[in-house]
């Protein structure tokens, strides 16, 4: 009979209380919010930009073919650091491990400050470029409002909302959010 000589990692405690993942997504949910971040509003906001550069429809689908090849190495390489760092953190964690603590807070930083602002953002704005054909007026690039160097639009005020909304939606409760981000995914 063998003593195993490393304590198990259930058996062990520590005096310091570590973040866990709040374990509240199915299988479902994680692919769809998956699909959703990387598939993402991109698809409906690129290819009229891509396909001005090629000039025929093949060069055009295997431009997407090879941008989706290079997509599917990234997830693979998310995939197995997920599978080896099993904590909360995603990449800040894995930028910890791999460059220290400096270089970790200034891209928690970095991402707190532009990344996410501003792809929210840009969403929300693209968001409300093709509602706006369909809502009369709702596309109306005219100032409702001037402060200063400060003008906003209905396109902005339309933007604004949709970031309101959808951050109330997400403060409520995760099992709201993952439905309505699953909705989103299958339309």
């Amino acid at each position: 009979m063998s003593v195993p000589t490393v304590p198990s990692p259930a058996t062990t405690t520590t005096s310091e209380s570590q973040p866990s993942l709040v374990r509240g997504l199915s299988l479902l949910d994680s692919v769809l919010l998956l699909t959703g971040g990387i598939i993402g509003a991109g698809v409906f906001l690129a290819p009229k930009e891509i396909a001005a550069v090629p000039h025929t429809p093949s060069l055009f689908i295997g431009i997407w073919a090879v941008g989706g090849a290079i997509t599917m190495l990234g997830c693979l390489a998310f995939a197995e650091l997920g599978a080896m760092y099993p904590e909360a953190g995603g990449q800040y964690l894995y930028l910890r491990e791999a460059y220290g603590d400096f270089i970790a807070f200034l891209y928690g930083w970095m991402v707190f400050t532009v990344y996410n602002t501003g792809g929210i953002a840009a969403l929300a704005v693209g968001f409300g470029a093709y509602l706006a054909p369909v809502v009369p007026g709702l596309g109306n690039p005219a100032p409702i409002l001037a402060v200063g160097g400060w003008v906003l639009t209905r396109p902005q005020v339309l933007a604004l909302i949709c970031i309101a909304v959808l951050t109330a939606v997400n403060v409520y409760g995760l099992r709201r959010g993952a439905i309505l981000q699953d909705v989103s995914s299958w339309m």
